[in-house]
């Protein structure tokens, strides 16, 4: 195969895996395909179509990435306001010990 088209399929499936949330795989992957580019060296002609395609894929895959991680900071931002209202919560639960109608104390 020529490295090219690899170097186009592995971006390709990690589209694949940043679309499924499997972001330990596809770091490592990733990594794996910066290496093998870097050891190919300067692209030859023919390697054009597969450079263009691959610059869309990593186009998609960047925005995939973008949209996980303001996913991701959209759901810690609501876990921070869930924990400023169980903490109201907690602070109106608290019962006196005197006071109460009927109280025998």
């Amino acid at each position: 195969m020529d490295p090219w088209d690899d170097l186009l399929g592995r971006a390709q499936g990690e589209q694949r895996l940043a679309a499924e949330g499997r972001w330990e795989e596809l770091a490592a992957s990733t990594a794996e395909r910066v290496r093998l580019a870097a050891a190919l060296g300067p692209a030859p002609r023919s390697a054009r179509l597969a450079l263009e395609t691959l610059a869309v894929v990593q186009q998609e895959l960047t925005a995939t990435l973008e949209q996980a991680r303001a996913d991701t900071a959209h759901e810690l931002a609501d876990l921070g306001t869930g924990r400023g209202a169980v903490a109201g919560y907690a602070a109106a639960q608290t019962t006196p010990t005197r006071g109460w109608v009927n109280d025998s104390a």
